[in-house]
């Protein structure tokens, strides 16, 4: 598949998924609801008259397909997501999942899980996504965690291992806001403020379609990206007052493709965008790292985009 198809695929990906996004939930044949409660009390079955208190009880029950929905409260607990379960709370800002043990993540996502509405916050991480998995993160708040908001064990870089994350708000981490091994990644629609560390960090050979994100004042770049065998396209970004870069990209010497379209790179404390390059290599590796001409950049206090700058 050439670079050009590639991008239009990600493009028609990005569109379905927030069509999607829009479209009423219904209620397919074969799917059965479990409901949460932390209010509840006496018979507990699961069923909206007799909700499980906890999310880890309904966990316990939900079978492939099965959707998880829980109400309005906070819950004291780490959650697993087996595989093919969704779960989706009330509201974003009405349904916290909190760590009991602060030293696991809150949320352990297994391939093809999903979840929806709920702020998650306390843990080592807030939500890591198993190795090889494909996973949904949509309209999550994922804060205050002591390392990475989301962590990604990483796998194969196809659609079949796709994590999507889309319209969250991923804040006062400890470490990156996202932090990803190698993987496929959509990440549209976001507000990655104030993490520790960068506000995303991919590894090399990853996958990626990034638009329309805000990423803000994190203690390291806004994004961290390696150019070594990945193809990652962004586009209507905006990356402001990062303490870093707005986006670091490294090179190791390997051929790769990141394509930086129709985005915003203002007072950032170092480079809107800078080139660093980590060991000796033909300078034509460089030339997949394209910066498009319609990005804008303001009072960046080292440079709008830098050359190559050796590090070794």
């Amino acid at each position: 598949m050439n670079i050009v198809s590639i991008k239009k695929k990600e493009i028609a990906v990005s569109i379905l998924l927030l069509a999607i996004l829009i479209l009423p939930v219904f209620s397919f044949a074969g799917t059965s609801k479990i409901y949460v409660n932390d209010n509840a009390s006496g018979k507990q079955d699961g069923s909206l008259k007799h909700p499980y208190k906890t999310i880890t009880q309904a966990l316990k029950k939900a079978d492939k397909d099965d959707e998880v929905h829980i109400a309005s409260g906070t819950y004291k607990e780490n959650i697993e997501i087996p595989s093919r379960v969704k779960v989706f709370g009330s509201g974003m800002d009405d349904v916290v999942i909190e760590a009991k043990d602060g030293s696991q993540e809150v949320v352990d996502m297994h391939n093809k899980s999903e979840i929806n509405k709920v702020t998650v916050r306390g843990g080592e991480y807030g939500i890591e996504v198993d190795e090889n998995s494909k996973a949904s993160i949509i309209k999550c708040r994922v804060v205050d965690n002591d390392k990475d908001g989301i962590f990604i064990e990483g796998g194969d870089a196809d659609d079949k291992r796709k994590i999507s994350i889309v319209e969250s708000k991923i804040e006062k981490n400890g470490r990156a806001g996202i932090y990803s091994k190698k993987s496929r990644l959509v990440i549209i629609e976001n507000e990655i403020i104030d993490n520790d560390s960068d506000g995303i960090d991919i590894a090399k050979g990853s996958s990626a379609w990034i638009a329309d994100n805000r990423i803000k004042d994190n203690g390291g770049s806004g994004m961290k990206v390696v150019l070594d065998g990945s193809e990652i396209w962004t586009k209507n970004n905006t990356f402001y007052d990062n303490d870093r870069e707005g986006i670091e990209i490294n090179a190791y010497g390997q051929n790769g493709r990141i394509d930086i379209n129709k985005s915003k790179f203002y007072k950032n404390d170092r480079w809107g965008i800078a080139k660093v390059q980590k060991g000796e290599f033909p300078v034509s590796v460089w030339n997949g790292a394209v910066v498009q001409g319609d990005n804008i950049f303001w009072e960046n206090k080292t440079g709008d985009v830098s050359d190559a700058i050796s590090v070794k």
